[in-house]
């Protein structure tokens, strides 16, 4: 399973909802606890864990011959779902 492709694009899509979740949550009043508890934890898993992947995604990135702004931009988007498989060679870049 981890070196199938449609297993890491389905991850991959599953961060972009993230990312609709947050910018609905900027926008939006989130009454209800539970999602307002959910949504400060994407906040927070994210707005911490996708720049401190920088450390491991940006070799990942250099070695596959990708620019240094792709690289940022793909890892901020898509986090561990975009760059271990182009580490493992899943992905063709």
């Amino acid at each position: 399973m981890i070196k199938n492709k449609m297993f890491w694009y389905g991850n991959m899509a599953f961060a972009v909802l993230g990312w609709i979740f947050f910018f609905y949550g900027l926008v939006f009043t989130i009454e209800s606890q539970t999602w307002k508890t959910l949504w400060w934890m994407v906040v927070l898993l994210w707005g911490i864990g996708h720049p401190l992947e920088m450390m491991f995604s940006l070799p990942v990135g250099k070695k596959a011959g990708l620019s240094l702004e792709r690289t940022i931009v793909k890892t901020m988007i898509f986090g561990i779902m975009w760059w271990i498989p182009l580490k493992l060679n899943v992905f063709d870049e």
